[in-house]
């Protein structure tokens, strides 16, 4: 399709096309213009299907189709308004290929790109490119020489400003093999002189050169583009004014229905533009997470006597799920295979398998702020007051690390990163801010750098893993190769299938992790548990407005050495006579404490410890939802 509209330009440049570039007009008739309209805008979504092809997960080519179609009316709108250039479309094509290319750095980088990803990176190019084509168009009309000018310099800069940030990324890529994040802008702008020169001293001066090279050719090729187009169309003349009104009606509305899509995918993460716009985000930040972290680090100074049990102490690993419901795993009775790792690690003597636990609310941060600290449904504690996991066992004298898949400076994690803030070591190796879900690895690299950790087998220490997870989009959550059961495009259940992938994947994800735990000498547990359920049955996800029993029914398993077994008897056999008690996750700090054996633990309440015999909450007077829902009007134990 997109030839016949070159062969159609071909006849309009040379002058034979009945629509001439000597002004606006419609001699083929409105059907004729409204049939091309139509042609180029479907050329358009047939290319967005292709390019949908070349991402490696969520190749759902019906899914997110709006921006896609809205920005075809656009992009066919200034091919039509411009009678079909050739050089019109072939800026199309340059804008296209230099965005796109940031898109497709991700695939060297052995990071995963989604079809929606790179869709979006192809119609966020075209609507930036047809709003500075538009532009043009009616700069042509201008008789004026000088203000004319002045005009075409102004586009000239708009060019630039939304072309060099693609070839920045091109650029950082090819010299340093990394994909440019906010932390990397973030480090460019906090270097100095001495350390620009010393780091040019160790690069490639032939590569610099040559990545100066192209960069310039880039831009001049898409300077020499639009100039030949403005050149080429000099005071035109309107034939029609009433025809002139329409387009620009028409200018005006699609000019608007383009920078709505742009807004719309302006939260998604478009490589081209997301470091930028992440680091204003991850600067605002850093000004209310230093505030808070110098609170957090004033109230561990006061933490004074806690000690660790004799025989209590060694190694333990937390690992922190996302978006798990134990309603889709096998271990918890779904007819589907997939959790076969857990699945007979639940029958071994050394593994305690919970089997009805819930989480406090059905998002991540208010879980987590209650989960990792001394602040339950129960209490009256205000949070700001409440000492974290993590303070509390650094000042008995474990070495604390953190880890996490997840977002460290985003509109949700900002408040479970400063809990973090006050381990020995943290790693965050999402390199994401903002409001975004996606990810620039696999929980499998999680695991790569837990199992590079120098740990210490005499030290006492303390681990604590975030995952991604099974958060949506699900797809995005595993390689293919793990893509067990079948996702059909048009599968009426194709997100279940895709949930129950990721469940799979993150199954692979807790087996590495124990079996690397569990080869250090000092290993005594680790404590596996989803900060939340899911509802991929009716794509509700974990929305707290559209809340289902289903969001808050989550895993929760402990796996403990012989060693620990026989240190900490008491408390294996009350957690064993306890696995079927009814628990919710804003309770992991009471038993926490309990199995690590830190002593004179502030806000430790026994009667909230499921690991102790004291434990006196049931369904009855368990929460969640922070209080305003009743654990016994579970739908599923109504029908029990």
């Amino acid at each position: 399709r997109y030839r016949h509209v070159l062969e159609l330009c071909d006849e309009t440049e040379s002058g034979a096309g009945v629509n001439s570039l000597k002004g606006i007009s419609l001699k083929h008739g409105y059907k004729t213009e409204i049939f091309w309209f139509l042609k180029i805008a479907a050329a358009f979504v047939f290319l967005s299907f292709i390019i949908r092809f070349s991402a490696s997960s969520s190749k759902d080519l019906l899914s997110h189709y709006g921006v896609v179609i809205k920005t075809a009316a656009c992009v066919s709108f200034v091919i039509c308004v411009w009678n079909y250039n050739k050089k019109v479309i072939q800026t199309f094509l340059i804008y296209s290929l230099l965005f796109l290319l940031t898109a497709w750095l991700k695939l060297y980088a052995n990071m995963p790109l989604s079809g929606r990803e790179a869709v979006d990176t192809f119609c966020f190019a075209n609507l930036l490119c047809a709003l500075v084509l538009l532009v043009l168009r009616y700069v042509s009309f201008i008789k004026t020489t000088l203000f004319k000018k002045l005009v075409v310099i102004v586009l000239d800069v708009l060019v630039l400003v939304t072309v060099i940030p693609t070839v920045l990324h091109i650029g950082y890529y090819f010299l340093n093999g990394q994909i440019l994040s906010a932390s990397i802008v973030l480090t460019l702008f906090q270097t100095n002189t001495a350390e620009v020169i010393g780091y040019l001293k160790d690069k490639n001066l032939f590569l610099w050169c040559l990545a100066i090279l192209i960069s310039l050719v880039l831009i001049m090729g898409l300077f020499f583009f639009v100039n030949r187009i403005s050149a080429n169309n000099t005071g035109e003349k309107v034939h029609n004014k009433t025809h002139l009104c329409v387009l620009l009606f028409l200018s005006i509305a699609f000019s608007y229905l383009g920078y709505r899509t742009c807004l719309s995918m302006m939260n998604e993460n478009i490589q081209v533009v997301s470091a930028f716009k992440q680091t204003k985000g991850t600067l605002d930040a850093y000004k209310n997470y230093n505030n808070s972290k110098k609170t957090r680090r004033q109230n561990l100074a006061r933490l004074k006597g806690l000690t660790i049990a004799p025989g209590k102490g060694g190694l333990y690993l937390l690992v922190i799920g996302e978006s798990e419901t134990r309603d889709h795993m096998q271990a918890y009775g779904y007819k589907k295979d997939n959790t076969p790792w857990l699945t007979e690690a639940a029958t071994w003597n050394q593994t305690v398998l919970f089997n009805n636990a819930y989480s406090n609310h059905t998002h991540t941060v208010p879980v987590l702020t209650y989960a990792l600290s001394g602040k339950n449904q129960y209490n009256s504690l205000e949070l700001s007051q409440a000492y974290s996991v993590i303070e509390i066992a650094k000042a008995a004298g474990y070495k604390t690390y953190w880890i996490s898949n997840q977002i460290k400076f985003s509109a949700w994690d900002t408040p479970t990163a400063v809990m973090a803030s006050t381990a020995d070591y943290e790693l965050w190796i999402n390199g994401n801010v903002g409001e975004s879900n996606f990810t620039q690895f696999y929980d499998e690299e999680l695991v790569k750098r837990f199992e590079g950790l120098k740990l210490n087998e005499n030290d006492n220490v303390f681990v604590v893993c975030h995952l991604m997870g099974c958060h949506g989009w699900y797809e995005d959550r595993y390689p293919d190769e793990f893509k067990k059961f079948p996702v059909a495009n048009k599968d009426p259940d194709r997100s279940i299938s895709s949930y129950d992938n990721s469940v799979f994947y993150n199954d692979y994800i807790l087996k590495r992790l124990f079996e690397t735990v569990n080869r250090k000498s000092n290993f005594k547990g680790m404590v596996y548990l989803s900060d939340h359920g899911e509802e991929p049955d009716t794509m509700k996800g974990h929305e707290a407005s559209k809340f289902t029993w289903q969001m808050a029914r989550i895993p929760f398993v402990m796996f403990f050495s012989n060693r620990f077994i026989r240190e900490s008897d008491a408390v294996f056999r009350t957690l064993v006579n306890h696995k079927d008690l009814f628990w919710t996750n804003d309770l992991l700090y009471d038993v926490l404490i309990d199995i690590m054996g830190i002593q004179n633990a502030p806000d430790y309440a026994p009667g909230m410890d499921i690991a102790s015999d004291k434990y006196g909450v049931d369904r009855n007077n368990l929460k969640t939802m922070h209080g305003s829902k009743k654990i016994e009007a579970d739908d599923r134990l109504r029908l029990q």
